[in-house]
C-alpha cells in the first residue's frame, strides 16, 4: 500500500517533470514553429506579391504550409498549458474559457468574446462539461473551417445558459459537412450533443455554404 507521504512525494516529482517538459518543449518546439509561422507570413504577404513567376500552385501550397504550422503551434501551446496548470479548471471556467481564447489569438485567430450575468459559482458537473463543449467547438473550426475570426459569448437568459461559438469559415449546407471534414468533425458534434444532454440541454448549429457556422448550447439553470 502505498503511504500519504509516498503519494505526496510522487505528486511533486510529477508535478517537477511537467514542469521541465514544459520549459523544454518550450524552448525548442515552440520557439521553433513561432519562428516557421512569422517566416512563412513575411514570404506569403511580403515577397511573393513582389515576385512576377510565382505559379498559383506555390501560392497555395505556401498558405497551407502556413495553416498546418499555426495549428501545430497552437496544439503545442494548448498541450503546455495543460503541462503547467496540471488542471484546465483550477483557475474557474471563465479563466479557462480566457485562456483558450488566448491560444486562438496568439495563433492568428480574431477572436471576440463577451460574458453577461453569467453565474459565479456552477457545479463541477457544469463547469467541466461545458468547458469540454467550448474545448471541442473550437477545436471543430481549428480543424475545418477555415476561418480567421472566433466569436464566444457566454450569457444567462430565461432560467438558461447559453453558449454561442460562431466562425466566419466555409459553412456547410444542412445536408453536406465542411469540405475538409472527416470522421473527427461528425464525432465532435455527437461528443457535443451528448455532453449537452447530459445536463438537460441541446445542441442548435446554424449555417450555410461561405457564411460561416454558429453554434448555440442552451442548458437549463442548476
Amino acid at each position: 500500500m502505498i503511504s500519504m507521504v509516498d503519494s505526496s512525494a510522487m505528486a511533486i516529482a510529477q508535478e517537477a517533470e511537467r514542469r521541465r517538459l514544459a520549459r523544454e518543449l518550450h524552448d525548442g518546439v515552440v520557439q521553433s514553429l513561432t519562428a516557421l509561422v512569422a517566416d512563412l507570413e513575411y514570404f506569403r504577404t511580403r515577397r511573393l506579391p513582389a515576385c512576377s513567376e510565382v505559379s498559383a500552385e506555390v501560392v497555395e501550397k505556401l498558405q497551407v504550409w502556413q495553416e498546418l504550422a499555426r495549428d501545430s503551434l497552437l496544439l503545442m501551446r494548448q498541450t503546455l498549458g495543460g503541462l503547467r496548470r496540471g488542471s484546465e479548471l483550477e483557475t474557474g471556467l471563465e479563466a479557462a474559457i480566457t485562456a483558450l481564447l488566448a491560444e486562438f489569438q496568439r495563433s492568428g485567430y480574431t477572436v471576440i468574446s463577451e460574458c453577461s450575468d453569467w453565474p459565479q459559482a456552477l457545479p463541477d458537473e457544469y463547469t467541466t462539461n461545458i468547458y469540454a463543449m467550448v474545448r471541442e467547438a473550437l477545436t471543430n473550426i481549428r480543424k475545418h473551417a477555415q476561418a480567421s475570426k472566433i466569436t464566444l459569448f457566454l450569457f444567462k437568459l430565461d432560467e438558461h445558459l447559453h453558449i454561442s461559438i460562431g466562425d466566419n469559415g466555409v459553412g456547410m449546407s444542412a445536408a453536406t459537412p465542411p469540405p475538409s471534414s472527416s470522421a473527427g468533425y461528425q464525432q465532435g458534434l455527437i461528443g457535443l450533443s451528448e455532453r449537452a444532454a447530459l445536463l438537460g440541454g441541446q445542441v442548435t448549429i446554424e449555417s450555410k455554404p461561405g457564411r460561416g457556422t454558429r453554434l448555440d448550447i442552451a442548458i437549463p439553470m442548476p
